[in-house]
């Protein structure tokens, strides 16, 4: 299918799933009193529309289901705010306000109780995963790819020769992306904002992470992406709190990801973490069944990695070493990235590194349908005595070469081999 066409039927794909139809999301900083509420969706040979790949063409059924949530709503003294369908795990999301001076967890409980709620749930707070941001200059015009760590411990320029992501769609849920920074300047396929009805947003956290993954590979300026021909998707399910805070909430992220389920993203970003969530439980296992390889970046602060990270089958990563066997570390200290405003940062945070592996995750599905690099255990780490000092991250050549046995670049142990003692 021709890009444009392609094009077209992504966004016709997004019409049908409930995008445009939904009411308009809530304000963030209203999300601390707010509960989620899933009615049942029919099953799908009862759903008119239901040939869209999980379409929401019943506009009937959707006006009844409101009328449930207005009237559950109404009964409990409770304030509906906003809808969206999520025809993936088979249920409409409500977001129903709780007044000031209830209790919310009471109210989560007797919602729960309710025979026609599948399930409810309070609203969680999630936030980006950056350790340290350090500018490079006002307007760096020159390259920096000589200073990511991809460059030369991962030899990108060799993997570049076998793979550049081509057309492999990666969902960059995040923060805004500045799709018109010179790095990524025709590099967004789709652009969405479940935050807020802005049409375009830019800000840091999310265009570092779209760069990281899929810059486009211009050697004479800025940054080279690990896929820098990947598709990439910019879906706003978060925002700058503060120039070191970024958050983002279940409603938004479970937006998000429906839309990266209808789009059929094939790689799923989340540099991201949180509390354990039942609805991004349910989406990710959907996303995951559909094919989708998921990233989450690993928080150090929170037990067991956090949340999503430390969901089946997501892929968790960290910036450290040594963080545990099914975790998979990358370099994520002053990385290079895009910022806003054509400008560029060094940015540090497990965000970073798990971009980089998502970028890598596109590189290998671009060569193959189902990559062995799925399982954290396919993935091949520096060994321990790794000469250039990179023990325990991941050696991508090693690793690539399970889906591509003829890749001409030398993994760590070949290259300490050729090395004179």
């Amino acid at each position: 299918m021709k890009p444009l066409l392609a094009r077209l039927a992504l966004l016709l794909a997004l019409a049908f799933a409930g995008v445009a139809v939904a009411d308009e999301a809530p304000a963030p900083a209203d999300a601390s009193r707010e509960i989620l509420v899933m009615l049942r969706l029919p099953p799908p040979h009862y759903r008119s529309g239901a040939n869209y790949g999980g379409a929401y063409a019943d506009s009937a059924g959707s006006a009844a289901r409101r009328r449930i949530a207005d009237g559950i709503a109404h009964e409990q003294g409770l304030t509906v705010l906003s809808a969206w369908p999520m025809p993936a795990i088979g249920v409409d999301c409500y977001v129903l306000r709780v007044p000031a001076g209830a209790d919310l967890d009471e109210a989560v409980r007797r919602l729960s109780a309710d025979g026609r709620i599948e399930w409810a749930q309070p609203v969680h707070r999630f936030h980006a995963l950056d350790a340290s941001v350090k500018p490079v200059g006002a307007a760096a015009r020159v390259s920096l790819y000589s200073l990511q760590p991809s460059a030369r411990l991962w030899q990108l320029d060799d993997l570049h020769k076998v793979s550049t992501g081509r057309g492999v769609r990666v969902a960059v849920i995040d923060s805004g992306v500045d799709a018109a920074h010179p790095d990524l300047a025709g590099r967004i396929e789709l652009e969405r904002n479940f935050v807020d009805a802005r049409a375009q947003v830019a800000e840091a956290h999310g265009t570092a992470v779209a760069g990281i993954i899929g810059a486009r590979a211009d050697r004479g300026m800025g940054v080279v992406g690990i896929a820098p021909q990947a598709q990439l998707l910019a879906l706003r399910a978060c925002w700058e709190e503060s120039a070191a805070v970024t958050l983002c909430s279940s409603f938004t992220l479970a937006q998000a990801l429906q839309a990266a389920i209808v789009a059929d993203a094939q790689v799923i970003n989340l540099s991201l973490s949180g509390p354990d969530d039942r609805l991004l439980a349910r989406l990710l296992d959907a996303a995951i069944a559909r094919g989708a390889i998921v990233v989450g970046a690993v928080d150090a602060q929170a037990p067991g990695g956090g949340f999503p990270a430390s969901h089946a089958g997501v892929l968790a990563v960290s910036d450290r070493v040594g963080v545990g066997a099914s975790v998979l570390s990358a370099p994520g200290d002053d990385v290079p990235a895009p910022a806003p405003g054509a400008r560029w940062n060094f940015v540090s945070g497990s965000s970073f590194a798990a971009a980089q592996v998502a970028g890598m995750l596109a590189l290998a599905r671009a060569v193959t349908r189902e990559p062995a690099m799925r399982q954290s255990s396919a993935w091949v780490r520096f060994p321990a005595d790794s000469p250039d000092g990179a023990a325990g991250y991941v050696d991508a050549c090693a690793t690539l070469r399970h889906s591509v046995p003829a890749l001409d670049c030398l993994s760590s142990r070949e290259e300490a081999a050729r090395v004179p003692r």
